[in-house]
């Protein structure tokens, strides 16, 4: 028991370090949000099926971590948490799971939600739910084409951030549809980089650089690898 203890403190205080730094007078008072694995499916043209949910909730967190008013806590420590708490990586977190994990990292608001994909047309549905009170503070439903998933993801952080009273972002670079193959590999790379297999997610980031060069998280993930090997 005192081991187990032993090695929850550990994962905590790796999961307290990896909340996107703010200036220290920043730091008061501001909320915490975690953004889970979401329930998900994909159904290309061609019939195959990909996750997408992991790569959406990267896709969050980025888009979070670029916001003033509050911290996002990173994806390699939240999964680090499920992995010792025996939740693994399924995407099927409940709400009362979720809310469990959420106070055990300290943040005070949970995302969790689905997302389905059939050919281009993709529906997101979401749910921000207070940590203390376990009320859903915001319902976040979009429906557009697949390919305008930045668009979706965008618009998403708007809401919640609307939801707190946050000032939405003065300055953003422009906002492009991503083709739906990079949106396919990159999904496919976050995925191999969660299971610890770096080169095929490194092999899967590059691919969807090169079917989208601008593709901030594919870039941000490949960097984030590259810096660790």
């Amino acid at each position: 028991m005192r081991k187990q203890a032993i090695v929850l403190t550990a994962v905590l205080w790796a999961a307290m370090a990896s909340v996107r730094p703010l200036p220290a007078h920043a730091q008061e008072d501001l909320p915490t949000i975690a953004v889970l694995d979401f329930n998900s499916f994909m159904m290309g043209q061609s019939g195959g099926a990909v996750g997408l949910g992991k790569a959406i909730t990267a896709m969050l967190v980025t888009e979070f971590s670029g916001r003033e008013g509050i911290r996002v806590i990173e994806r390699q420590a939240l999964n680090a948490m499920l992995r010792e708490q025996d939740l693994v990586l399924s995407g099927r977190v409940n709400e009362s799971s979720a809310i469990e994990i959420g106070k055990l990292l300290g943040a005070q608001y949970v995302l969790l939600g689905q997302v389905t994909s059939i050919v281009d047309n993709l529906r997101m549905d979401i749910r921000a739910v207070d940590v203390e009170t376990s009320e859903t503070i915001a319902v976040l439903k979009k429906s557009d084409n697949t390919s305008e998933l930045l668009q979706v993801v965008v618009a998403l952080a708007d809401e919640f951030g609307e939801a707190l009273n946050l000032v939405p972002p003065s300055d953003r670079p422009a906002i492009e549809s991503i083709p739906v193959p990079a949106t396919i590999a990159f999904s496919r790379a976050v995925d191999f980089e969660d299971r610890g297999e770096v080169e095929r997610a490194i092999e899967f980031y590059e691919l969807a650089l090169e079917l989208h060069p601008s593709h901030r998280d594919a870039q941000l993930g490949l960097e984030r690898l590259r810096g660790e090997a």
